[in-house]
């Protein structure tokens, strides 16, 4: 029987846009993205997920390693975990966004969505590549109460207490990344004594350039 992977996305991300490339970390695993709308009702409680708990492997992007870290209480035993730019506090000194900034942008969901977006986009613009265009076509079109809703958990949350089992996790973080600065995703070594960590010299804020 094939392994099974679950992929939880970042904010407003849909992580199937580049399925073809993530699907080569195990080309021979039965590969399930969780679409962000899926994701965002259960913030608090991201075992809800169906299909989470029976997963051989999750991978959590941004916001989906987040809800990860806050629910390890419920995480099986010998359940791997890859987290992509995770982080202890969204709202980190070393990060571009204040709890401040980020309440006005989840109130910004439902007057100016497509000002509120760019304004997360443009921490992307100096990364080459079509992803950031390909993310902003995708994160138009999705519900915007449940977009401020992502935003309002960033804004309340963080990691205060140490995840003692933390055998089994792979931290992968990009030099480059402007949106989830590596000082913020290092925090975590406090609360990740066991996990493994490893920084992409190349990559931004992008899983296909953290995974390979």
């Amino acid at each position: 029987m094939s392994e099974k992977w679950i992929w939880l996305p970042d904010w407003a991300s849909d992580l199937s846009l580049w399925e073809d490339d993530l699907t080569d970390a195990d080309a021979s695993a039965k590969h399930s993205f969780v679409p962000y709308e899926k994701m965002a009702p259960h913030l608090d409680d991201v075992y809800a997920i169906d299909g989470l708990s029976k997963a051989n492997t999750v991978v959590g992007w941004g916001l989906g390693a987040f809800a990860l870290l806050l629910g390890a209480s419920k995480r099986p035993q010998n359940q791997k975990w890859i987290l992509l730019s995770p982080f202890a506090n969204f709202c980190d000194e070393d990060g571009p966004w204040n709890s401040e900034n980020l309440l006005f942008k989840a109130r910004e969901m439902h007057t100016s969505l497509d000002v509120g977006l760019k304004a997360f986009k443009e921490q992307f613009d100096d990364e080459f590549s079509d992803w950031p265009e390909e993310w902003l076509d995708a994160a138009r079109k999705m519900d915007a109460t449940l977009l401020a809703d992502g935003l309002k958990f960033l804004a309340a949350k963080k990691i205060e207490n140490v995840i003692e089992d933390s055998d089994n996790i792979q931290v992968l973080f990009g030099r480059m990344d402007q949106d989830v600065t590596p000082a913020m995703t290092l925090r975590l070594k406090e609360f990740l004594p066991k996990a493994s960590f490893k920084e992409r010299p190349k990559s931004g804020h992008w899983p296909p350039m953290m995974l390979f």
